[in-house]
C-alpha cells in the first residue's frame, strides 16, 4: 500500500520523478477473514458500551456515542459514517457512496467501490436531528481520535468484566448485520444493505447469530 503511495506520489505531474505509475493497477488482495473476527455485542452489553462513550462528551467537543450507535443502526463502516454528507439524505435514506480512510483521506468511493442506499430508521434520525447542520459533512469529526477514543474507554469495563470483549468500532457493523439477519430480514436485502455480496453474508454473520434450540419433530 505504501509502495503503491509512493509510486502515484512520483508519477504526479507536478513532480514526474517518473513517467508512469507501473502500480496504478495493482491491487493488495485481501487476507482471508476468519470466522473468529465476527464479534457481535450482545444486547444487554449496547447499552453499557453507549453510556461508556457518552460519559465525557468534552473529549474533541463531541457526542461518539452518536457516531456508534449510527454504526449499530446502519451498519455501515467507520470510514463511511465519517464521509456521509447532509445532501446524501434522500426521502431517509442514505447514500452510502464514499470512504473516508485513514490512509489516504476522503476517497470517491466505498471499500467494495459499490454506491448503496441505507434506510434511516427512527434512531437514526433521532440522531440527525440533534447533529447541527453547519458543515457539509453529518460527522465531521476526527475518525482516528474517534478509534482512539472507543477503545479508551471500553477497556475498563472489559478489565472489570462488565463486557465480554473490548470491542472494536467496526464490530458496530458486525452487530447490525448479524441482528438484521435475526429479525428475518432476507440476506439479499442484508447484502444490499451493507455493501457485501450473500455469499459473504452467508459465509461470515449467518453462524453469528443468536442460538437456536433443535426443534423435536
Amino acid at each position: 500500500m505504501y509502495t503503491k503511495t509512493m509510486y502515484k506520489w512520483a508519477a504526479q505531474e507536478d513532480v514526474n520523478y517518473m513517467d508512469k505509475n507501473p502500480l496504478a493497477s495493482f491491487k493488495m488482495p485481501k487476507a482471508p477473514q476468519k470466522d473468529g473476527d465476527i464479534i457481535v455485542i450482545p444486547r444487554n452489553e449496547v447499552a453499557l458500551v453507549l453510556a461508556a462513550l457518552e460519559a465525557k462528551k468534552t473529549y474533541r467537543a463531541v457526542n461518539w456515542s452518536w457516531y456508534t450507535e449510527f454504526m449499530l443502526q446502519t451498519a455501515m463502516r467507520t470510514g463511511e459514517v465519517r464521509a456521509a454528507r447532509w445532501d446524501d439524505i434522500k426521502e431517509n435514506k442514505l447514500l452510502v457512496h464514499q470512504n473516508y480512510t485513514l490512509t489516504h483521506g476522503l476517497k470517491n468511493s466505498t471499500k467494495t467501490n459499490k454506491k448503496r442506499w441505507v434506510p434511516l430508521n427512527k434512531k437514526c434520525q433521532d440522531i440527525l436531528n440533534k447533529l447541527p447542520q453547519v458543515e457539509e459533512y453529518i460527522f465531521p469529526w476526527d475518525r482516528l481520535a474517534f478509534q482512539s477514543y472507543f477503545h479508551k474507554k471500553l477497556k475498563p469495563l472489559y478489565q472489570i468484566e462488565l463486557i465480554s470483549h473490548c470491542y472494536r468500532p467496526y464490530d458496530c457493523r458486525h452487530t447490525a448485520i448479524s441482528r438484521w439477519i435475526e429479525a428475518g430480514i432476507p440476506v439479499p436485502q442484508v447484502a444490499n444493505w451493507a455493501g457485501n455480496t450473500s455469499e459473504v453474508i452467508f459465509k461470515h454473520y449467518c453462524n453469528t447469530t443468536k442460538e437456536y434450540e433443535m426443534p423435536e419433530l
